[in-house]
């Protein structure tokens, strides 16, 4: 199982989110990977994001630009208030009518972490993706969909909500939180019942969602506690009615507890224990908290390093939470210190108390005040309060136990997602597709999309294709195929108001969330696709967050790196590199690319599957394809049995200078002068080929048809006395197929993958001398009697290579590439 995880609050032990901090380092002890996709905000988290790392978590983090640097260095108190104002009423007007407020800061938080998170989905393979909190929900929507999904609900917000709307003081306090829990109720339901599982942190949570939201599968995985850290410190000494409330002062219900034990309860405490202190402490106090120090026996704290002596020199330990949700970690620390806890209610819903045996509970002011004033007073009731609270989270919230509870939940969420047989969905790449310009591997994507509409009616495949070539494919009966121009007006109309939004934003001062990292994400998840098929080898990018399987047809600039200008060698190295080792699988088009991404690339022999081509059906006898062959000579101005076939770009791996060298010595050493004819796009060395041929003197036995329709080649290599193909470098060789289907004898390359296709079926010569060049054509254009054992071996051969193999294997990779995401 691969795990990631995205949390908004970097969680750090101990410190913020320290329950979240102790179950993804557990995680990662039972998964195969655990990743974190989280922010660094504070030099706090910056120096403890290490820890993270030291427990086996990967991290994808965005680090706050200014931190580290002077306030000065960024910009004037006044001109940051204003922006924030602007953004704060954009973002407001932008979600006002359905998305809860305290949510739209996750769209912004969204844009800061999009680039870790391509930077993660890119690496690929995560079974499960886990989004920390229903407020962080909306993030499910701008990434591909993952094996399963899991939202993690440390409280309900709806609930929070309707609670503090119940202990709001004035009717529009309570009209506008009434208002909030509305909207909650519809948003973390929503978000619940699309999510694969939801996670709870108590029965109570638990009870309630299953009630309210009706998610597919829930589990309840409580807070864990690290007794190790968390343990009695028995050489601190108790302070006589000292009353300590801990946690983080900016969340509401803390907030409002401290202020309302302050206010309404502390003096009735006082009234019988007069020299009893309360004690805040927590991190982010805002103003209304801290105005409380000015009350007699109140101490407001703020950030501590080190919240445990404080807690040992605590006599009482209040949770007085008027509102919430969840359970409380407060109240779980101080068992594990051997504490003596009062709670209201609320604040101790979830957690399985017994009031009187581990927990004293009240709500109301004089309630909470007599619980409190007993518990000083009264040692033993305080000793038999802690002891049993001790035990409870000994035995019920170990890290370890319920990291495993948590991963099980997990796994057996996968579980069930892998047994149901669904058809995958994929993404087919061809926007490179260009006719004319990519040379064999265009001709194999056609052949394989032709033969995939025939043969898959049940997986659903998304074909990314240029303008021109979007109607060259009939899929009228392909329900499960569609097409989708990737340079369509509509397309350039998209990226040109993307772009004008992005500069209104930046002229109004406010940040624009969909950066171009969220627009690929986004991009992706609109794609429908588990799985991506490249074929020229390559990931583009907008395709990076999926699972991707590639096709390669070789890796031509590792073994001839001087065919290549420097900044193509450099970028070829470092697309084909990275892509490859991203790629979930392999198809390698013959078994010796296979072997050169072994040897050059480092990749695993497991990874790579050796998938044949085959011939277009085209060049199969008898194909309505075909163009009737005297009619294309004709169109060419050619004779039957008069000419030499070379077809291929004038790319410098072709080798076409050797082809002319060997016409050369047919003439001077055999007396022999066939035209040779050359079909194939103009490419980098095709001026210089122009001028050895004038070299040559050859410039009347030396042809270039050009780019030549696929209807006209089978009537060419039927006409030709023979195919010549002394290329350097070839991950499979196509035209040799095409020879042996049409009946055109070979004379060929010793070298790269050319020996594994042509078999006994070709004569084989080496490309570097025109001589033995020469002498192969030389018998191929003499020796009827090796013509004709040379067409029949090349047609008991061809039936080996089969698009229908060829297109069964790929689907295959695509559903064990998928089916490899469960884990």
């Amino acid at each position: 199982m691969r795990v990631l995880i995205l949390n908004g609050d970097l969680p750090i032990f101990p410190g913020r989110a320290g329950h979240e901090y102790l179950h993804t380092t557990r995680l990662a002890r039972l998964a195969q990977r655990v990743g974190l996709v989280s922010m660094v905000h504070t030099q706090e988290l910056d120096e403890k994001k290490q820890d993270l790392i030291d427990a086996g978590v990967g991290l994808y983090l965005w680090s706050n630009p200014l931190l580290g640097l002077p306030p000065s260095s960024s910009c004037r108190p006044r001109r940051r208030v204003l922006r924030r104002a602007v953004e704060g009423l954009y973002n407001f007007a932008r979600n006002w009518r359905w998305h809860p407020t305290d949510t739209l800061i996750q769209d912004l938080q969204f844009r800061n972490i999009s680039g870790p998170l391509v930077e993660a989905l890119s690496d690929g393979g995560w079974s499960a993706l886990i989004v920390v909190q229903s407020n962080c929900a909306r993030w499910l929507d701008y990434v591909p969909r993952p094996p399963v999904s899991v939202l993690v609900l440390h409280d309900i917000r709806a609930l929070v909500y309707e609670r503090q709307a119940a202990a709001a003081g004035t009717w529009w306090r309570r009209w506008a939180l009434a208002r909030e829990a509305r909207r909650y109720r519809r948003f973390e339901g929503r978000y619940c019942r699309r999510s694969d599982l939801v996670i709870t942190v108590s029965s109570a949570d638990e009870a309630w969602v299953r009630k309210h939201y009706r998610p597919a599968r829930l589990a309840t995985v409580p807070i864990p506690v690290d007794g190790t850290y968390f343990a009695p410190m028995r050489a601190i000494r108790e302070r006589s009615a000292r009353i300590l409330f801990t946690g983080m002062m900016a969340h509401p219900p803390n907030a409002d507890a401290a202020i309302f034990f302050a206010r309404d309860v502390l003096p009735l405490i006082q009234a019988s224990v007069p020299h009893a202190e309360f004690w805040i402490v927590g991190r982010d106090v805002p103003l209304s908290v801290r105005a409380l120090a000015a009350q007699p026996g109140v101490v407001v704290t703020g950030f501590v390093s080190d919240i445990r002596p404080y807690i040992a020199q605590a006599t009482v330990v209040v949770v007085p939470l008027r509102f919430g949700s969840g359970m409380r970690n407060k109240i779980l620390e101080a068992w594990a210190m051997d504490k003596c806890v009062v709670s209201t209610r609320v604040g101790a819903e979830g957690l399985p108390c017994q009031p009187g045996v581990n927990i004293l509970l009240a709500d109301d002011a004089p309630s909470l005040a007599q619980r409190v004033v007993e518990a000083i007073q009264d040692p033993e009731l305080r000793a038999r309060i802690r002891t049993h609270g001790h035990a409870l989270v000994a035995e019920a919230h170990d890290p370890a136990m319920l990291a495993r509870r948590y991963y099980e939940a997990i796994g057996a969420a996968l579980r069930e997602r892998s047994r149901r047989e669904e058809p995958f969905r994929a993404v087919i790449d061809l926007r490179w597709m260009r006719p004319g310009v990519a040379g064999g591997i265009e001709n194999l994507s056609r052949s394989f999309v032709n033969r995939l509409l025939q043969l898959d009616r049940v997986n659903r495949y998304a074909v990314l294709v240029p303008t021109e070539v979007r109607y060259d494919f009939d899929g009228r009966a392909a329900l499960n195929v569609t097409f989708e121009a990737a340079d369509s007006p509509g397309v350039y109309v998209r990226k040109a108001a993307l772009v004008a939004a992005r500069f209104l934003h930046g002229r109004l001062g406010v940040q624009y969330w969909r950066t171009p990292e969220v627009d690929t994400l986004r991009q992706a998840r609109g794609l429908g696709a588990e799985v991506a098929l490249s074929i020229p080898g390559y990931i583009h990018p907008d395709l990076a967050p999926l699972t991707n399987v590639l096709i390669v047809p070789d890796i031509q600039h590792e073994y001839r790196p001087e065919f290549f200008a420097p900044r193509d060698l450099e970028e070829r190295r470092r697309i084909y590199t990275t892509s490859a080792k991203r790629a979930s699988h392999i198809c390698a088009i013959s078994e010796f690319t296979r072997q050169t991404l072994i040897e050059r690339l480092g990749l695993a022999p497991e990874r790579i599957t050796t998938t044949h081509l085959a011939a277009d059906v085209a060049f199969h006898p008898g194909s309505p394809a075909r163009q009737d062959s005297r009619r294309v000579l004709d169109k060419h101005g050619l004779k039957a049995g008069e000419y030499l076939l070379f077809p291929g770009n004038t790319w410098p791996h072709k080798n076409h200078e050797a082809a002319f060298q060997a016409l050369r010595v047919l003439r001077e050493a055999y007396g022999l002068d066939p035209l040779l004819v050359c079909t194939g796009s103009p490419k980098e060395a095709h001026r210089e080929l122009l001028a050895k041929i004038q070299d040559a003197g050859l410039g009347h036995r030396v042809r270039f048809l050009g780019y030549c329709a696929l209807a006209d080649m089978p009537a060419l290599y039927e006409g030709a006395a023979g195919l010549v193909f002394p290329s350097l470098f070839e991950g499979f060789g196509l035209p040799l197929l095409e020879a042996m289907w049409c009946g055109c004898p070979i004379v060929c390359s010793n070298v790269t993958s050319l020996p594994e296709i042509a078999g006994d079926a070709a004569l084989l010569a080496d490309p570097r001398s025109p001589e033995e060049l020469a002498h192969a054509l030389y018998r191929v254009l003499t020796d009827e009697g090796l013509r004709h054992l040379l067409i029949g071996r090349g047609r008991r051969r061809v039936e080996d290579f089969s698009w229908t193999k060829f297109t069964v294997e790929i689907v295959s990779v695509l559903h064990q590439a998928r089916q490899r995401r469960y884990g």
